[in-house]
């Protein structure tokens, strides 16, 4: 019988990161508790670039259109002359605005501080019975035989309460202060930036600012940077830097007001409320694994680096998912524990190419000189691989690609060098594509308006596309799918036309069947019309396996459900 009083997960630390992890787990109907040291919700907008992969993960957990309800553009960039800091030296688009396409539905950055993100989590969590126990900090762990035992510390009232946790799982996404990696013995290897990336960060009231721009005085080694975060509430992220008295311009606001005025040479900007502010250096680290036994780690927990690029909360989103539906299939009996070593596998190399590509944009937004208007807008310029489409896992040990030989080692693994005109393999990200038909039993047109792929994936399922040659040898897939737990599957038929009846026989051994009628997905993934091929797509939105035989679907999901015994 198992032990009732194990709980399956233990969620430490309530940031964007913890709760992701939290939803995707509650989504793949995994219990789990969610404690936060802080006695109240976090107070800042740092955090606040969506990019766009990030956008596709939060469609596929059910919160993006909340997201977007709040969210706003990227602004531009208004460069002031100093000294008087009132004549603009120069106006530039940060990320130039791109068309949504069928496979990139979402193209452009949104803007959204991470406090309004995790409200909206907290919203989408609560629905599930699910709370964040605030003024709960977690004191100690000791791994035991088949679970870990957590020492917690909640405060009621002027009391402390001491409550021994016993979960089968611990996620450390309490930071890079935490305790879970400092416990768990893990080197955080990197460097501390020098002096001059010395800052002062804060979320502040600003009055007499246009909030249709990101405002900026001097260069980067004597910065005044403030950053229009939210539209209604006025509230800016402020950069400071230079040579300043740091620990008193955080301790007096007549010193911060004084440095502002300094710094910007504008005696019009008006001190409001003070949200937050602090002392701020960049660190580049990195854990040498994310997790040891029982106790895992993600996000800031397991990796820290320069705020220029926007990458850390989306870097910490896609860890979060990935190591959640891993943990969902191993807490659900159908995935050995082994499944969680891809976790760190498929991250670390990322992380790894992540943090050198935001510490050269630190570097080059450092050395550029405000009068340099060029290497200047070039050194904000955003897109492209920080998009985040690129990054892929085509090296894992558990992806399987019959198409394209498979990567023994990383060799591009942030997608740097990534083209959209690239051919799609395992370990990529999966592309979107609308305008799809959905047939019912008898290949008749469903009365419903046209659907997409991503209306299709969701992230407590694998998604395996079949692609029809005309021939019974689908047969022989769907047989193969039948070995496997079938609620965890979404087996899908991909017609090429609405008159292909030959395709249509399979339609009852799906549980989705539809007709590309835009010749979208056959595009996408470049399949050809009557060619047999299998695209299989992880609950995280990633390309598990690209195969074409049963042999190899069962070569992937024997490799993933490596502990289903049928």
């Amino acid at each position: 019988m198992p032990d009732s009083s194990i709980i399956p997960v233990l969620i430490v630390g309530a940031g964007p990161v913890g709760l992701i992890a939290a939803l995707t787990l509650r989504k793949n109907g995994v219990p789990v508790r969610i404690i936060e040291k802080d006695s109240r919700v976090h107070v800042g907008q740092r955090g606040a670039a969506i990019m766009p992969r990030t956008q596709e993960i939060y469609k596929s957990l059910g919160i993006l259109d909340d997201i977007h309800a709040k969210a706003t553009p990227m602004n531009q960039v208004r460069m002031y002359r100093l000294p008087d800091g009132v004549e603009p030296l120069t106006t530039f688009v940060v990320e130039p605005g791109a068309e949504p396409s069928p496979a990139r539905p979402y193209r452009n950055t949104s803007m959204l501080g991470q406090d309004h993100t995790e409200e909206i989590l907290r919203t989408h969590i609560g629905r599930y019975d699910c709370q964040v126990e605030f003024g709960t900090a977690l004191a100690g762990f000791r791994p035991e035989d088949g679970y870990v035992l957590a020492h917690v510390v909640k405060m009621v009232g002027d009391k402390e309460i001491l409550e021994i946790i016993k979960c089968r799982w611990l996620i450390g996404t309490d930071g890079a202060r935490g305790i879970v990696r400092k416990q768990l013995g893990l080197a955080f290897n990197g460097e501390t930036l020098g002096a001059t990336h010395h800052m002062v960060i804060g979320d502040i009231e600003m009055k007499g600012l246009d909030n249709k721009y990101w405002h900026y005085w001097g260069d980067m080694s004597t910065i005044m940077v403030m950053l229009r975060a939210t539209e209604d509430d006025g509230i800016y992220f402020l950069f400071i830097g230079g040579h300043i008295d740091h620990a008193k311009v955080v301790a007096e606001r007549a010193e911060l007001e004084r440095v502002i005025r300094i710094g910007t040479g504008r005696t019009d900007i008006q001190l409001g409320k003070v949200r937050y502010v602090a002392q701020y250096r960049p660190h580049v680290r990195m854990a040498v694994n994310f997790g040891k036994g029982r106790v895992l780690i993600a996000g800031d927990a397991a990796h820290i680096h320069s705020p220029f690029g926007g990458q850390g909360l989306n870097s910490g989103v896609q860890d979060a998912v990935n190591l959640a539906w891993k943990l969902s299939l191993v807490e659900k009996g159908v995935a050995a524990p082994l499944l969680l070593d891809t976790y760190a596998e498929e991250r670390i190399p990322v992380i790894a190419e992540m943090l050198k590509a935001t510490t050269k944009l630190f570097d080059s937004a450092m050395h550029v000189k405000a009068w340099d208007s060029a290497n200047t807008e070039k050194a904000w310029r955003r897109g492209g691989e920080l998009h985040m489409f690129g990054v892929n896992y085509r090296w894992s040990s558990i992806v399987v690609d019959e198409r394209t030989p498979k990567e023994e080692i990383p060799v591009d693994p942030y997608g740097v060098s990534y083209s959209a005109t690239d051919i799609v393999r395992a370990g990529d990200r999966a592309p979107n594509a609308p305008g799809l038909i959905i047939l019912d039993s008898t290949g008749g047109q469903q009365r419903t308006t046209a659907t997409s792929l991503f209306d299709i994936f969701g992230p407590s399922y694998h998604t395996v596309m079949v692609f029809c040659d005309g021939t019974d040898k689908p047969d022989q897939i769907w047989s193969c799918l039948g070995a496997y737990p079938l609620e965890i599957l979404r087996k899908v038929l991909v017609c090429a036309r609405s008159d292909d009846t030959r395709s249509w026989a399979n339609i009852v051994n799906a549980d989705v069947a539809v007709v590309d009628r835009d010749a979208h997905v056959h595009a996408g993934y470049q399949v050809q019309e009557d060619e047999l091929v299998v695209i299989i797509v992880r609950p995280d939105g990633m390309i598990g396996g690209i195969v074409r035989s049963a042999h190899g679907v069962k070569q992937y999901f024997d490799g993933v459900f490596g502990a289903f015994s049928g």
